[in-house]
């Protein structure tokens, strides 16, 4: 039996791709306001064009708590994507908080730092392309702590997501 091929994949936080209020000087308001950082879009075309995979995941506590629609919360996610090319192979996000009024919403396996958005990704793209992504392979852009400390426990290489941005790593 043949061994799928290894390749390399690249969790993208989407925070590391979507600029900010502060970038934009004013109030992200929904998918008409996303830009996103096109250094950041560059980085992920190399990434592809060497062959790679890539994830991208967000944390979206808002849904948790009610103040912002899971479909608007998804809308927001297709948006970055689109706009910045097409570059996922898949998306992912953890629509859950510890201050949610149920406890569906309030506990979970998927938030920063636990391991559950990265693997979930993994496996949604190795499902559809019969690859295997080994840990030496990946690489994690992080744009906050907590995902920097869920790349670490998952033994997998970790790039500040302004460093990686501006070529100073992956």
């Amino acid at each position: 039996m043949l061994r799928p091929p290894a390749t390399p994949m690249l969790f993208v936080e989407i925070d590391a791709v979507r600029r900010s209020a502060e970038d934009l000087g004013r109030p992200l308001r929904g998918p008409l306001d996303v830009e996103v950082h096109l250094d950041a879009v560059e980085r992920m075309r190399l990434w592809k064009a060497a062959g790679g995979r890539i994830v991208g995941f967000a944390h979206v506590p808002e849904v948790a708590r009610g103040e912002l629609g899971e479909d608007v919360a998804v809308r927001l996610l297709w948006t970055v994507h689109e706009r910045a090319g097409n570059p996922f192979d898949t998306l992912v996000q953890c629509p859950h908080d510890p201050d949610a009024p149920t406890p569906d919403l309030a506990r979970c396996w998927c938030r920063p730092p636990k391991p559950g958005l990265l693997i979930a990704g993994q496996e949604q793209v190795a499902l559809r392309q019969r690859e295997r992504y080994p840990v030496w392979m990946a690489l994690v852009v992080a744009a906050s702590e907590p995902v920097a400390q869920c790349a670490r426990d998952l033994g997998i290489d970790v790039v500040d997501a302004t460093a990686w941005r501006w070529g100073a790593a992956g």
